[in-house]
């Protein structure tokens, strides 16, 4: 460490401690005075004195050449300057940015406690020059201050930050302090990372690189390892009993860390009041799957809770979820009367066959299409049926209101030639497939809905299954194909018609015509081609943080299975009110007639349209990603060495204007020239009284300085 200064030439000052050596030499003490009537009787003799001349008082005379020597080094700006100073501020003023992790793991033990001490502290160290952003993160970023030299601001946007819902992602965050950094004026910049540096958090990916000269200093906290406890995977069983509707729920308990096997209270709450309680024994690091008893849903929007007892991550120890009944896929499936005797049993067996109660399944005999066919009905399957003309003017109807229509073309299938253009295409003659040996699926679209489950590695195999037997297809102009046989020909066409899908299947859905109903995909494939053809995707009991819904659609949302048929009155015109899990209105971002809600914390968000207290609102349940919870450890040299920007050229340096300003910084921020200043005062007044002191003690005393 050395003293340094910011002026020193008027270190020149110094010399004027002369002046009261030069005092203290020169000056005579004063005579006596006699007088003396005349001198003209005397006789005049020559007389020379010699005296040798010294300093008389040396502590008055230390003390005011040290007042005056005080004086030239506060003038001249005196600091102290050691290496990491002298590194850190010879680039002139700083950029800093602070990124400070607010996901829900930093809610363990004192970990958020620790962050906010280390952004104080880094807030404390700014010089006047400097200029600091704060950046809160999990899954994203967002901007709480920018660019500021006020000290009151930060700590403003440090004292109103907490915890959040969303997991931890580096990206975001670094990109952020990236395009600040590249943005400033300054010539410095450094960015303070203060995270539990959680792995998840990092895949290497990210693509951040910092401006060339910048420093990136990860501050870790830690805290003991907590023994945590979550609330894992829930899954709701519908099954139809005597016309109303059951549902089961089984939870899925998860510990991590602990010693010793405890026992605990898992808790169902529905609307806000508990009904079940379940007791479960957890050993360490391990989990256990807990049952409920069924319970009777009957009203929309019903707000499910499974929770434990709280411990140090409390985020994870509820799961949400909101269902409402009547969310079934209703199919009817028209059997035609010349069919097989059991030419609907796979499909109808492959549809009733669903853990959710997915689908809603009802099988009627007979050629034609009834009113009674399409009264709440999503999806029609007319497997092997003729068709006349009333029957194709209600299917009509139905398609354009968003109906989902299945024809099967079996061996005794017909369609009336004035309704052809409802269909992808004409029907043929049935064609014998390969003799013998039968033909197999040669094309399959996996980008189509219907087919994109199958088409990663051993998601299913649509090879193994042989057809003998199938219709023509001549497809018309607006059709699309969805999968063709080996040899060319359509086994799957489909044609969108005003809001509903039309698609035809040119063989059976039996072990009559081919053997695809005991292959291991037929239960798979009949289910998406009925979701598909319903318009509705599977039910949604809840979303993730950080996710983001679209109020403008109510048709979509009940489609995605996040709003019963109720949930269809949100206001058009915009002006829905979001009450988020807090209480607090949630904020709607509007971009070109769409209205964005996104999910920040977890819990239920409550919509309903301005001015209404509707008795069962719309209502989405949040939860958060559980990865969070995994507390395995990134080495924060890792990321800083990923996203280092290259260093500044050394040639170059910085320039004058920075180090001189970096210098008056660093003397602006000790100010010990104050310092000096008062203690050279302090001596001048010490000075004089001792002065006066000596003086009155010996007044006349020759050779005694008086000051």
């Amino acid at each position: 460490m050395s003293l340094t200064f910011l002026v020193p030439l008027f270190l020149l000052g110094i010399a004027g401690i002369a002046v009261p050596i030069i005092v203290h030499l020169t000056r005579r003490q004063r005579r006596q005075v006699v007088a003396f009537p005349s001198l003209m009787f005397l006789e005049k003799i020559p007389f020379q004195e010699q005296r040798r001349r010294r300093i008389q008082n040396w502590l008055l005379l230390l003390m005011r050449a040290a007042a005056l020597a005080l004086l030239a080094v506060a003038f001249a700006r005196p600091f102290m300057e050691d290496a990491e100073l002298a590194a850190s501020g010879s680039s002139g003023p700083r950029e800093v940015v602070v990124l400070l992790d607010h996901s829900y793991s930093m809610d363990a033990g004192d970990l958020w406690d620790q962050a906010v001490t280390a952004a104080r502290r880094v807030f404390a160290e700014l010089g006047p020059l400097d200029r600091a952003s704060l950046v809160l993160f999990g899954q994203g970023a967002e901007v709480a201050e920018r660019s500021t030299s006020d000290r009151n601001r930060l700590e403003t946007a440090l004292s109103a930050a907490r915890v959040g819902s969303g997991t931890t992602r580096y990206g975001p965050a670094m990109k952020v302090a990236q395009t600040i950094l590249e943005e400033s004026t300054l010539h410095a910049g450094q960015v303070y990372l203060i995270s539990d540096f959680q792995r998840i958090g990092w895949t290497g990916d990210e693509g951040v690189r910092l401006p060339p000269g910048s420093v990136v200093t990860p501050v870790p906290v830690q805290a003991a390892v907590p023994e945590n406890v979550q609330v894992g995977d829930v899954r709701l069983l519908r099954q139809a009993v005597g016309g109303r509707e059951r549902v089961t729920a089984t939870v899925r308990v998860v510990r991590r860390g602990g010693s010793e096997t405890v026992e605990l209270p898992v808790v169902l709450e529905l609307d806000g009041q508990e009904i079940q309680r379940r007791s479960v024994r957890l050993q360490p690091d391990g989990a256990e799957v807990v049952p409920f008893a069924p319970f009777t849903l009957s009203l929309a929007h019903t707000r499910g809770t499974v929770r434990v007892p709280p411990d140090d991550i409390e985020a994870d120890d509820a799961r949400h979820f909101v269902i409402s009944p009547g969310n079934a896929v209703s199919v009817v499936v028209a059997e035609g009367a010349r069919a097989g005797r059991d030419a609907s049993l796979y499909l109808q067996r492959a549809l009733e066959t669903s853990a959710e109660g997915r689908f809603r399944v009802r099988v009627r005999r007979g050629d034609g299409v009834r009113a009674a066919d399409l009264d709440g009905t999503d999806v029609l399957v007319l497997n092997d049926a003729r068709v006349d003309g009333a029957s194709a003017a209600l299917l009509r109807d139905f398609v354009a209101g968003g109906g989902g229509l299945l024809v099967v073309l079996g061996e005794a299938a017909s369609w009336p030639t004035s309704a052809a253009d409802l269909l992808p295409g004409a029907t043929g003659a049935v064609e014998d497939r390969v003799e013998g040996r039968g033909g197999r699926l040669g094309y399959l679209d996996y980008q189509h809905p219907v087919f994109e489950v199958f088409a990663g590695p051993r998601s299913g195999d649509f090879s193994g299954a042989r057809f003998y037997r199938a219709r023509g297809l001549a497809l018309g102009d607006s059709a699309s194909v969805i999968a063709r046989f080996d040899d060319g020909t359509v086994a799957l066409a489909e044609l969108q018609r005003d809001r509903g899908r039309v698609m035809v299947w040119t063989s059976t859905l039996d072990a009559f015509w081919n053997d695809l109903a005991l292959q291991p995909v037929f239960l798979p494939f009949v289910h998406r081609l009925a979701e598909h053809l319903s318009g509705r995707a599977e039910a949604l009991p809840w979303l993730e943080v950080g996710q983001v819904v679209d109020l403008s659609d109510p048709g979509a949302l009940q489609a995605a299975g996040l709003a019963s048929t109720e949930a269809a009155g949100l206001s058009d015109a915009g002006e829905e009110v979001v009450l988020g899990p807090t209480g607090n209105p949630a904020v709607l971002r509007s971009t070109e007639g769409s209205r964005f809600l996104t999910l920040d914390d977890r819990g239920f968000y409550v919509v309903r349209p301005p001015g209404t207290e509707p008795e069962r609102p719309f209502t989405v349940a949040v939860n958060v990603d559980l990865a969070e919870s995994s507390l395995a450890r990134l080495d924060p040299e890792e990321l800083v060495a990923q996203v280092a920007g290259p260093p500044a050229d050394p040639e170059a340096g910085p320039s004058f204007e920075a180090v001189e300003l970096r210098r008056e910084d660093l003397e602006r921020r000790q100010s010990l020239w104050r310092y000096l200043l008062v203690a050279a005062l302090a001596l001048l007044v010490l000075e004089t009284v001792l002065s006066n002191w000596v003086s009155r003690r010996a007044p006349g005393t020759p050779g005694v300085a008086t000051g």
